[in-house]
């Protein structure tokens, strides 16, 4: 990350002067500080009585019945003569001499909801195991960061269900030492409790990059079991729906960019206002640092699109399963 980028793209003005003397605590009256034995972080918490609780994770399971390439030796072409011979899921299959054996195995696995088991095949994708989890389980995550690798993590932004609401709660670090409180939270006091990720392109960096946080501060890497090798997997114990890979498979008929912004404007029809672009949030927190009381509007603009991050994952998530 280039901390020389600056902020042309983006009037930054009314944000510093409309809030100057402002302190966060002031602009988010729903926060609170959380302390650990490692320190303490502001947590700012939002109930979302607008994002649906009725997201229906079984359609995966439907969908995948209906993948008849999941049996072995089963590809487009023969997929197709299938098709037109009549046999449309896999339960089509249980009576057919040459696949039953495959098929009474994935449906036992599907049965049983073993989502490790069913992933190892290659035409499962992990959106099409969720029916596995209950809408509980599911942990949206996003991070943002100073920016170089391996660079401090400045918000940690969750979202669960938790009775038949949505909450989202944004784990802050006021300044750099706050970081090892959010993380021993996160650790001891999160993670236990959740089954899968959920996350935009969370793969490749926010679950990594927490990792090597963990392992940092703490010399271990609680997303792992024991017999794993620390740097080289980042998680094994949660399931992990990326909801960047799927929307790229899913629209890119008709998305060109597939950036979280552009899909909330192309298959949610949601606009964001004024968004600071993550390549400036590690400048806009080091401008706080110098002086939180005049920049207190970019830390505010930096934690609300870490909001509508965590926001619009749940909608996407729905939009997906359709």
């Amino acid at each position: 990350m280039d901390y020389y980028y600056n902020f042309e793209s983006i009037d930054i003005y009314p944000l510093i002067k409309g809030y100057e003397g402002k302190r966060i605590e002031d602009l988010f009256q729903n926060n609170r500080v959380i302390k650990n034995n490692m320190g303490e972080f502001m947590e700012i918490i939002w109930k979302e009585s607008t994002i649906p609780c009725d997201i229906n994770l079984d359609k995966s399971r439907k969908r995948l019945l209906h993948n008849l390439k999941t049996i072995y030796y089963i590809g487009d072409k023969i997929e197709r003569k299938l098709v037109r011979r009549g046999v449309k899921s896999l339960y089509d299959l249980k009576i057919n001499l040459k696949y039953m054996n495959s098929a009474n195995t994935l449906l036992k696995l599907i049965k049983a909801k073993d989502y490790n088991s069913l992933c190892e095949n290659r035409y499962i994708r992990d959106l099409d195991v969720a029916f596995c989890f209950n809408l509980e389980d599911l942990l949206f995550i996003d991070i943002e960061t100073m920016g170089s690798y391996n660079s401090s993590i400045i918000i940690i932004g969750l979202g669960f269900y938790r009775k038949e609401n949505f909450e989202i709660h944004v784990l802050f670090a006021r300044n750099f030492t706050e970081e090892i409180a959010i993380c021993e939270h996160l650790k001891t006091e999160v993670l236990p409790h959740f089954k899968c990720f959920v996350s935009y392109n969370g793969k490749s960096f926010d679950i990594p990059y927490i990792s090597n946080r963990f392992l940092y501060y703490f010399d271990e890497n609680p997303m792992i079991t024991e017999e794993d090798i620390p740097y080289k997997d980042y998680n094994t114990k949660l399931h992990h729906i990326d909801l960047y890979h799927n929307c790229r498979r899913r629209f890119k008929e008709y998305v060109e960019g597939f950036t979280l912004t552009n899909m909330e404007e192309k298959i949610l029809n949601l606009k964001r206002e004024i968004d600071i672009p993550g390549i400036l949030v590690g400048l806009c927190y080091r401008k706080y640092l110098e002086d939180n009381l005049k920049h207190t509007g970019l830390i505010k603009k930096i934690i609300e699109h870490n909001y509508y991050d965590i926001y619009s994952m749940p909608l996407i998530l729905q939009k997906l399963l359709e």
